[in-house]
């Protein structure tokens, strides 16, 4: 028997026959613009890998050397600061100056080291000295405000009117000196506030130097019916018998004014920094106990209002 074909399966091959070709060339399509694409960019990466390689198989060794060569600088530059350092102090050189002689030979050190270093990447030095002499010029002017502190810096390390430890007081600040920088001075107070004052602010000011003792003030009203040289006698007393008082300069009591409800007692005494808030409280203490025992009047402010009655005629 004859085998009949069937029609749907005649017309699927024929739709199969027209649609693969042109599937096949769509497919080609799309594989030609992705080439297309993608082509520019891995050659770009192919030279970049390329001059990398290059550059590691021309340059490794020299840049290897000159980061060697920085390291090594930066290690030698600590090790030489520690030695002049320790050198400087048996030689009891002022410690401001020597920090300032070890940041200048530690700097200088760097230095040398990051020149050689650029010789070994290949980067000529001269013409490299000449851009950064070009570029210093420029930033002198950009820069004044900022330099002028490095400037006020230097004056205040090598003429040395305070020096690291001392008290001082200068532009309304008072304190002890923890640190001398070149751009900045640090300053400790008594109640533990850490105070920066650049130093072109310093320099030109008035500055006083409270390094042996500070000046204590301490003022107390009596009233006018109390015996006043009674209560300068308690006041001496009271100085005289408190060790933290220094004994020079001699501590000056006495009556400094007649005020309206008082007679001042003023007392001017000399202490260290560190013992000033708690001598002052404690002399406060015993001159008011004191007064109090020997009957001696703290007054309070008071007014005296006289009234006077003019009499009908």
């Amino acid at each position: 028997m004859r085998k009949i074909r069937s029609p749907g399966r005649a017309y699927i091959l024929t739709a199969l026959s027209v649609f693969l070709p042109k599937y096949a060339y769509c497919q080609q399509q799309v594989a030609d613009k992705t080439k297309e694409m993608f082509t520019p960019g891995l050659e770009t990466t192919k030279k970049f890998i390329d001059m990398a390689v290059e550059f590691l198989v021309k340059y490794s060794f020299q840049v290897i050397g000159g980061v060697i060569v920085l390291i090594a600088g930066i290690f030698i530059s600590k090790i030489a600061g520690n030695m002049l350092g320790r050198f400087l102090e048996r030689h009891k050189v002022d410690i401001t100056v020597s920090k300032f002689i070890v940041q200048i030979m530690k700097i200088v050190i760097v230095a040398f080291a990051g020149l050689i270093a650029l010789g070994n990447f290949g980067i000529t030095i001269m013409p490299f000295i000449a851009g950064l002499s070009v570029a210093g010029f420029g930033l002198t002017f950009a820069l004044q405000g900022p330099l002028s502190n490095y400037a006020a810096g230097a004056t205040l390390i090598f003429t040395k009117p305070f020096k690291v430890g001392d008290i001082i007081e200068v532009t309304g600040a008072i304190g002890e000196v923890a640190d001398i920088t070149l751009a900045r001075t640090h300053l400790n107070t008594v109640d533990g506030t850490s105070i920066i004052i650049p130093n072109k602010q310093i320099v030109g000011e008035i500055i006083h130097n409270y390094t042996d003792f500070k000046k204590l003030d301490i003022k107390m009203g009596v009233s006018y019916e109390s015996d006043a040289a009674k209560a300068i006698e308690i006041i001496k007393k009271i100085v005289r018998s408190n060790s933290r008082v220094a004994g020079k300069p001699e501590p000056k009591i006495g009556i400094s004014e007649f005020a309206d409800s008082s007679i001042n007692i003023y007392a001017r005494i000399w202490c260290k920094q560190a013992d000033y808030w708690d001598l002052m409280f404690d002399i406060n203490k015993s001159m008011r106990d004191e007064f109090q025992k020997q009957g001696i009047v703290i007054p309070f402010p008071q007014r005296d209002v006289h009234i006077y009655e003019e009499k009908k005629q």
